[in-house]
């Protein structure tokens, strides 16, 4: 029997069973007891959408018109948001971790998961991503499932009603990440050389417990790449755009469908007078038995349409429109910006958005250049520094040339 089997059997015969079913044999320590040792790796779950979980105001605001809606949904929103409340039964949330949204116990004591339940561990033993970690605080037990995408599939991955909501964990388990053995930690959370507790071992690889996603502008603006390529036949103008998800490892945007990508085209002359405008919105909607839009996704019965941009994809948009005589000045200006509406307890509506990718272009229209001819507006290489250095270099060549 190969080693892990024989770890893989410690681990069945340790945990208690599904979480659905199991019951609280002692009581779970809420997170702050964890600091004496862990100071790092607690105040990064301090600041964490995790941690969140239960107090985000977008949540509180979800959960009240979800029991309104009917009291069942209780423990089906708990079950993500504060999974501990399905051992302990305190879907009241009564107790001081139940309120700690998704807890360092719930975490580091989960042996399994099968769809949405975890398989949870309720004693002393605490599973980690190391083999030799050693404490006297608690036993320790290596689980390489903590480092897979699978562990998160439990609340990443959600249907209801037979209605796929949100399914980040598949969009990365069939997209090219997944094929490459990159997983859901190597991004939400990165690795760096460090210890995992004070006075541990000195590792290569301590996984920070920060849980970077669509709420972080940071990590936004490294998802996406805006090419654009522009033709005229005539008075005719073709702007075409190639837009990358280059960076993320499932669809943009992931989660729930009040999520929204917004695509911003803009056409204007040299004295600003727009020539043309669109906008396109990538985002998956949901509909009612009715056929009208919910972004309550309880009520959901059917997805009527989904295109958001998948891992790696190159999504094309094209523009054509018409430019009248005498311009001789084509600014056009793409923007891409991420949008969330949703219901909060203090406002009727709170539409939270970032920009989080642009393009921006400048075409010469006159007798002695070509149709077409186009440079950027603003070029990221080189900024005004380099268009200094530009200049610097025609003024040599021309004095070269007398």
């Amino acid at each position: 029997m190969s080693v892990k089997m024989i770890i893989g059997a410690v681990v069945g015969i340790i945990a208690i069973g599904l979480i659905s079913g199991a019951q609280a044999v002692e009581e779970f320590q809420i997170s702050y007891s964890c600091t004496d040792c862990h100071p790092d790796r607690y105040e990064e779950w301090g600041r964490s959408i995790h941690a969140l979980a239960v107090s985000d105001p977008v949540f509180e605001a979800a959960y009240m018109r979800a029991l309104k809606s009917d009291p069942k949904y209780r423990e089906y929103c708990l079950g993500c948001h504060s999974p501990i409340t399905k051992v302990t039964k305190d879907f009241n949330l009564t107790k001081s971790i139940s309120v700690e949204g998704v807890t360092c116990s719930f975490c580091h004591s989960v042996t399994g998961v099968e769809g949405n339940d975890y398989a949870l561990n309720t004693g002393n033993l605490m599973v980690g991503p190391y083999t030799d970690s050693m404490t006297d605080a608690h036993t320790s037990i290596y689980s390489q499932m903590l480092t897979t995408s699978e562990f998160c599939s439990g609340c990443h991955e959600l249907s209801i009603n037979g209605v796929p909501v949100f399914e980040t964990y598949s969009e990365w388990k069939e997209g090219p990440y997944s094929a490459e053995g990159k997983q859901c930690q190597d991004c939400h959370m990165e690795a760096k050389r460090g210890v995992a507790a004070k006075n541990g071992t000195l590792r290569e690889k301590v996984y920070q417990h920060f849980w970077y996603g669509s709420h972080s502008g940071q990590f936004l603006a490294k998802a996406f790449r805006i090419e654009s390529n522009i033709q005229q036949t005539g008075s005719r103008v073709k702007v075409t755009l190639n837009i990358t998800n280059n960076n993320v490892g499932h669809k943009i945007p992931s989660g729930i469908p009040s999520r929204k990508v917004i695509l911003d085209f803009k056409a204007t002359d040299e004295n600003g007078k727009s020539l043309f405008s669109a906008q396109k919105v990538y985002t998956k909607t949901l509909v009612d038995q009715y056929g009208d839009e919910v972004y309550d996704f309880w009520k959901a019965a059917s997805v009527a349409s989904d295109n958001r941009i998948k891992p790696r994809e190159n999504r094309i948009e094209v523009f054509e429109f018409e430019i009248q005589d005498g311009i001789n000045k084509l600014e056009t200006h793409a923007t891409l910006t991420y949008q969330n509406e949703a219901e909060i307890i203090t406002r009727s509506v709170e539409s939270m958005s970032a920009e989080i990718a642009s393009n921006g272009t400048t075409t010469w229209f006159n007798q002695t250049a070509a149709p077409g001819n186009t440079a950027p507006k603003e070029s990221p290489a080189l900024g005004g520094i380099g268009s200094v250095v530009a200049l610097i270099a025609i003024y040599l060549v021309r004095k070269k040339n007398g």
